[in-house]
């Protein structure tokens, strides 16, 4: 039995709840990979490593950031914290470029999308029900932060990070 995976979550979250089609090109090649960046994985074609070749396709990653147990009541319950950190990074597609971002708003466009999709999930969020009972967190709210726009420190790619925080109890 595995332990349970928040990050594998958070992914597969945002690719069932993305607003309208994946994106991909006219003949169906999706150009938007998500990467678990703990394993590492890329999930739409099984590779093992933590990046993509952004002439292929742009990527949406994810990794823990921290997991964070509080005593919370006299039984020594446990509440739990767990924040995935994720990012988007792509190439742009501008003046012949390789990459597949149009542009600074289509990137923007991408993390928002990726946030609304984690956010359908707002209230008890079911995270691996089938994971190994000690250490699973049921949780019971999702939060998002806002994306932010980190393009200003790479040259030619669009790169937005934000997180999600779930919070939920430890099973005892």
């Amino acid at each position: 039995m595995a332990v349970q995976d928040e990050v594998t979550w958070v992914l597969e979250t945002i690719k069932t709840n993305w607003p309208g089609d994946w994106p991909a090109d006219q003949d169906g090649t999706e150009r938007l990979y998500r990467v678990n960046r703990d394993e590492p994985k890329v999930l739409e074609t099984g590779e093992r490593t933590k990046g993509v070749e952004f002439t292929r396709a742009s990527a949406l990653g994810a990794s823990l950031g921290s997991r964070i147990p509080e005593v919370a009541g006299p039984d020594n319950r446990r509440r739990v914290t767990t924040i995935v950190d994720c990012r988007l990074k792509g190439l742009t597609s501008q003046d012949g470029e390789w990459g597949h971002v149009d542009s600074s708003t289509n990137a923007k466009q991408l993390a928002l999308y990726a946030q609304n999709a984690i956010q359908q999930e707002l209230s008890y969020p079911t995270v691996d029900p089938d994971a190994d009972p000690i250490g699973r967190v049921a949780y019971h709210t999702v939060t998002v932060g806002e994306p932010t726009d980190r393009s200003q420190e790479w040259q030619d790619e669009f790169f937005w990070t934000w997180t999600a925080e779930l919070t939920g109890y430890e099973t005892i």
